[in-house]
C-alpha cells in the first residue's frame, strides 16, 4: 500500500472522534486540513489501520519522514505509559516515535553581532556543511528545537543565505547550514523568571516521569519528563543509567550543548545543539530538551531528565543563579537550585 485513497483515509478519521477534529468535506475534491506536523524519530515505524496496538501494518516509515498529521486519539498504546495516537494519510502513527514540528521559514539576520547570537531550528531540519554550500559533505542534521550558536552571516555564489556556526564540542571546525531555518532567539527571549521569589526548587518524581518545579509551597510548573533508564548495551549487557535519587543543587547551565559519547558501542549518541541544559551534578546529569524523541513518561535516557524544549528553556531561565544571554558556560560557585530527584 502506497497511499491511502480518498474513501479510506475519510473512513480511518472518523474514528478520531466521528470527525471532531474535521470539518467535514465539501464540496467532494476538498481534502480534509492537517492540524499538526511531525517528524519520524525512530530508524523505521509502521503506520497501522487502526489506532490499536496488534493493528494491521499499513505503510512503512523512516527517519526524518516528514508527515502531515490529521487527527490524535487517546486511546491503548503501544506502551502503557501513553495512549495517544496520530492519523496521518498513510494510517495511524503511535506518538511517542513522532517529533512535533513545524515549518517556519525566517527572516535573515545579515548583521551577526561580534559575538554572535543563538539560534533555535523552527523547520523539520537543516543539513549543517563543512561548506556553505548545498553540495558541500554534510556533518549533521540539525533538528527542530535544537539550539546553535550563529557566528557569520554569508551569501554563496547562487545568492543564499548561510549562518556560520559555532560548535561547542568542535570550535575548529567550519559548519555552515541554511540561514532561513534558524530563527534568532532575542536576549529578551532568556530574561529570568521570577527573580525575587524565595525558596525555589525542582522536584523530578521517576515514578510518575515529571518534573516539578516550586517556590515555597506553591507549585508554579509541571513538565512530563523521561529520565534514566537501565538498558542492554550490546557486548556489554546490563547497564544502569539511571537518574541519581537524592538531593542535588544546579552547578552549570549551557543554552546549547553537543553531547556524545559511548563512541563505538550499541548506545552511542552525538546529539548537536542539545537546547537548554541545567546541570545538577557535576558528572553532567542535567535537565535539557530533547528532540530525538517524543516518548516522555517513560524512563529511556542515560541518565538526564530529558523534556521538551520549551519546558528546558521554562527551567533554564528560571533556576538559579541565572545565566546571561552571551554565558555559553555558566558554572555555579554557590547559590544553585535545589534539585531533588525522589523514587
Amino acid at each position: 500500500m502506497t497511499d491511502l485513497n480518498r474513501r479510506d483515509f475519510l473512513k480511518l478519521s472518523s474514528a478520531a472522534l466521528s470527525l471532531a477534529f474535521f470539518k467535514p468535506p465539501e464540496p467532494e475534491t476538498e481534502k480534509p486540513r492537517p492540524i499538526g506536523l511531525g517528524r519520524v524519530t525512530e530508524w523505521r515505524i509502521w503506520a497501522y489501520n487502526e489506532a490499536r496496538p496488534g493493528a494491521q501494518k499499513e505503510y512503512a516509515l523512516s527517519r526524518d519522514d516528514v508527515i502531515d498529521i490529521y487527527a490524535t486519539l487517546a486511546t491503548e498504546g503501544l506502551m502503557a505509559h501513553n495512549p495517544v495516537w496520530n492519523l496521518t494519510k498513510y494510517g495511524w502513527v503511535y506518538s511517542s516515535w513522532v517529533q512535533p514540528v513545524k515549518q517556519v521559514v525566517n527572516e535573515v539576520v545579515v548583521r551577526v553581532p561580534e559575538k554572535g547570537f543563538w539560534a533555535e531550528v523552527t523547520v523539520p531540519y537543516v543539513d549543517m556543511r563543512n561548506a556553505p554550500n548545498d553540495k558541500a559533505y554534510r556533518l549533521y542534521r540539525l533538528y527542530y528545537s535544537s539550539v546553535h550558536q550563529v557566528a557569520d552571516h554569508l551569501v554563496d555564489e547562487d545568492g543564499a543565505d548561510w549562518y556560520q556556526l559555532m560548535d561547542d564540542e568542535y570550535p575548529g571546525v567550519k559548519e555552515y547550514v541554511r540561514a532561513a531555518g534558524l530563527r534568532r532567539i532575542l536576549p529578551t527571549e532568556l530574561t529570568p523568571i521570577t527573580p525575587l521569589a524565595a525558596n525555589k526548587r525542582l522536584e523530578v518524581n521517576l515514578k510518575d516521569q515529571k518534573l516539578y518545579a516550586y517556590e515555597g509551597d506553591s507549585l508554579v510548573y509541571t513538565a512530563r519528563c523521561a529520565t534514566g533508564a537501565a538498558f542492554t548495551v550490546e557486548g556489554i549487557g546490563f547497564v544502569n543509567f539511571g537518574t541519581p535519587l537524592g538531593e542535588h543543587t544546579v552547578v552549570r547551565k549551557r543554552p546549547s550543548r553537543h553531547m556524545h559519547g559511548f563512541e563505538g558501542r550499541s548506545d552511542a549518541y552525538d546529539l548537536p545543539g542539545v537546547p537548554f541544559c541545567t546541570y545538577f551534578t557535576e558528572a553532567g546529569v542535567a535537565v535539557h530538551g530533547a528532540y530525538w524523541h517524543n516518548d516522555f513518561g517513560h524512563p529511556r535516557s542515560h541518565g538526564c531528565v530529558n523534556v521538551l524544549a520549551d519546558d528546558a528553556k521554562w527551567v533554564y531561565r528560571w533556576s538559579l543563579p541565572f545565566a546571561g544571554y552571551e554565558d555559553n558556560l555558566l558554572v555555579v560557585e554557590e547559590g544553585g537550585t535545589p534539585v531533588i530527584v525522589s523514587a
